[in-house]
């Protein structure tokens, strides 16, 4: 029997920590980590993984007893401005992935059971659609990941100007670049910012994502391994 399962079924298991996982790599931006401020007061630690209290209500991330597959929502302030800005940089974030894992709270870094692979799940959902955005929440309908009977395809969207690959990142801590994530192939040291002009130092090096950033780092004539569909065009009647 697992330690988990003897907590479990004690009669003071302690207190239940849900932990966030929202991941916007597939759109070109970060992993976000992140824990209800509800109930916490300061950021935990779970695993190695910081994770930062949000003012953030679920609702429905439950499988009831008839077998349906839940279709949550999930509801943050809008007050602190940080998911309005990854909306304004990403858009709606239709099709990202979010995660919650759930533990006990004498299972997190820094508590004398602390043991990283006491957890449930973890849970997986997707963006379905944007339900509300008005300046005091914003609010998304999940859906199973496992629940893709309408999915459509293409698999991703068809935008023809913008390159959705993820780009490297530089890590100030090595003063290197991590590709364990990246999708484009680039590795040269030669740095451009986003705007597509040159650029002395690695950390200064970010790709503005239009068809012209690929052709100064692979050169103009060469094949690109653009993200995007820069030959779509729309169909008028």
């Amino acid at each position: 029997m697992s330690a988990l399962t003897q907590t479990v079924q004690t009669a003071n298991p302690g207190e239940f920590v849900a932990l966030f996982r929202l991941d916007v790599s597939s759109l070109g931006g970060t992993v976000m980590y992140f824990c209800q401020s509800a109930h916490e007061g300061a950021p935990i630690s779970f695993g190695g993984i910081t994770y930062t209290p949000v003012d953030v209500e679920f609702s429905g991330m439950e499988i009831n007893a008839g077998g349906a597959l839940p279709r949550p929502h999930v509801k943050v302030s809008a007050a602190n401005g940080v998911f309005q800005q990854i909306i304004n940089e990403f858009g709606d974030l239709l099709g990202v992935q979010i995660q919650r894992v759930r533990t006990f709270r004498q299972f997190l870094d820094g508590h004398e059971e602390a043991d990283p692979t006491m957890y449930y799940g973890p849970d997986t959902f997707r963006v379905e659609r944007k339900v509300e955005e008005n300046p005091v929440f914003i609010e998304w309908e999940l859906s199973a990941a496992i629940d893709q009977e309408s999915k459509k395809i293409p698999g991703r969207q068809v935008i023809r100007d913008t390159c959705l690959w993820r780009y490297r990142q530089f890590n100030p801590n090595t003063g290197d670049f991590d590709y364990s994530r990246a999708q484009c192939p680039y590795a040269l040291n030669v740095f451009f910012d986003r705007n597509g002009n040159s650029v002395p130092t690695a950390a200064q090096d970010q790709c503005g994502r239009k068809l012209g950033d690929c052709e100064k780092r692979f050169g103009e004539g060469n094949p690109l391994p653009f993200g995007g569909f820069p030959g779509v065009g729309r169909v008028r009647p």
